[in-house]
This record gives structure tokens, sequence and C-alpha cells, in this order.
């Protein structure tokens, strides 16, 4: 009976190891979120770890479809960025309005919401659970 017993755990904390692995794989990263982000600039051809100081980055997620195959198939269709900009305050309200004005021209406002991704290299963005 007790050798039933500790199959039974043993069996019962695999299972929940497997669970919590496959979470782990299919979470999203703040990190995936930036990778993603300077993908999304490098398809309009501009690099953002080149540019000036002082520069921020936005971009319209969307929460409801972003996994680990969106992180390495899709990149972000609306986008907002400054550079060369006076504080934290002034990068924000650049990158935000930029990519607000991209996710109006697109009309995704719908399936997105724009969101601080960087300034400077400092990371911004706040997973949505």
């Amino acid at each position: 009976m007790l050798k039933i017993l500790f199959i039974s755990l043993y069996v019962l904390s695999l299972s929940v190891s497997i669970n919590n692995s496959s979470y782990a794989e299919s979470s999203i990263s703040e990190k995936d979120i930036v990778d993603i982000f300077k993908k999304s600039m490098k398809y309009w051809k501009i690099n953002y770890d080149t540019l000036d100081k002082n520069k921020s980055g936005a971009a319209c997620i969307p929460w409801e479809n972003l996994n680990k195959e969106f992180v390495n198939k899709e990149i972000f269709i609306a986008l907002g960025y400054g550079f060369s900009l006076f504080d934290i305050n002034i990068g924000k309200k650049a990158a935000l309005e930029g990519c607000e004005r991209m996710r109006r021209a697109n009309k995704i406002e719908d399936t997105c919401d724009c969101e601080m991704i960087l300034y400077n290299d400092e990371i911004l963005i706040e997973i949505k659970k």
C-alpha cells in the first residue's frame, strides 16, 4: 500500500513539473517583447540600438495573440520611437504618440494597446497576465 502511495505521489509531482515547464515554454517575457520591438523596427530599416541617446520606443501589443509563435514569426504593426530627447517623460510622449498615429492609420485600435517598451536600454514594458 505504501509503495502505491509513493508511486502516486511521484506521478503527481512529475505531472505538475511537466505542466510548469510547458507554461514556462509558452509564457512571454519582457525580453521577448523587446526582441519583437527591435525586430519590428528593423523591418522599417531602423536599428533602435544605434539611435542617439535618450531614445524611447513603444509598440501596439496584441495581448490576446501574444505567444511564443508570435515572438518567433511576427512583428508589431504599430510602433513609435524617439531619440535625442530631453528626458523620459518627453520620450514616452513621443513614442506613444507615434504608436497611436500608426495604430489609427492601420485601423487596429481594437486589436492592440500602445505600450512603452524601452527608454534607452531600460525595459519599461510590464507583462499583462
